[in-house]
């Protein structure tokens, strides 16, 4: 009779949403009443009918509270270990990058035994640094370069006031000849603060062979 009126009691408390913690404390009563686990689950199902824990629930924690183990609350778990980025970490992080900005995530994960997750937490909310690509134009262009642009172009506005000019040319072109290999954009790329701005690097820097053509046509 006891058994059953604490079942009653237990439904009237919020039963249709009764908490894991309450359903085993009546498992833990009516085991150490002496009933094993089908006795107890069959109980249970006549008041609780389709809200009752299954049955392997039921031996589990009898199983549990056999062993000695009479806590209704569940055994405390470590989890997994936090992510501590210490200033030591940050400091050699950082020295890694001014040796070389170029270095990727693995490499900086490797010479320092830390794990990729703390390296990129590391870069990211510690250092504020993101990976940037260098940014491709079509040629860099010497000083004394620009000043011959500036003079040909001088003497060729100088030419044009020729009265004959324009009748001697009927049009002209000039372009840069040159073979390279490009490097992939990726390689190029480097830790960098959110302000800096990407540098340029010119398509041709690893031109194998280079020339420089003008061609008029003219009468």
């Amino acid at each position: 009779m006891l058994t059953r009126w604490l079942l009653k009691v237990c439904t009237v408390c919020k039963a249709s949403a009764m908490e894991a913690v309450e359903y085993r404390s009546v498992i833990k009563f009516i085991y150490l009443k002496g009933q094993n686990s089908t006795e107890i689950h069959q109980d249970m199902v006549q008041v609780y009918a389709e809200k009752c824990p299954n049955y392997s629930t039921v031996t589990h924690w009898v199983r549990k509270f056999k062993s000695g183990f009479l806590s209704v609350f569940d055994e405390h778990r470590e989890g997994r270990p936090p992510s501590v980025v210490t200033e030591n970490k940050v400091s050699t992080v950082k020295k890694l990058i001014m040796q070389d900005r170029r270095i990727t995530v693995k490499q900086i994960a490797f010479e320092t035994k830390i794990s990729i997750g703390s390296v990129e937490t590391t870069l990211h909310d510690h250092l504020n640094l993101k990976k940037v690509s260098t940014r491709w134009v079509t040629r860099l262009l010497t000083t004394d370069q620009k000043q011959e642009r500036v003079n040909c172009c001088k003497h060729l506005r100088q030419e044009a006031n020729d009265a004959f000019f324009f009748r001697r040319i009927v049009t002209m072109d000039e372009t840069w000849i040159y073979q390279f290999d490009p490097e992939p954009k990726s390689a190029s790329m480097q830790w960098r603060r959110p302000s800096f701005t990407p540098t340029k690097e010119s398509k041709g820097h690893t031109i194998k062979w280079k020339g420089h053509a003008v061609v008029f046509l003219g009468l």
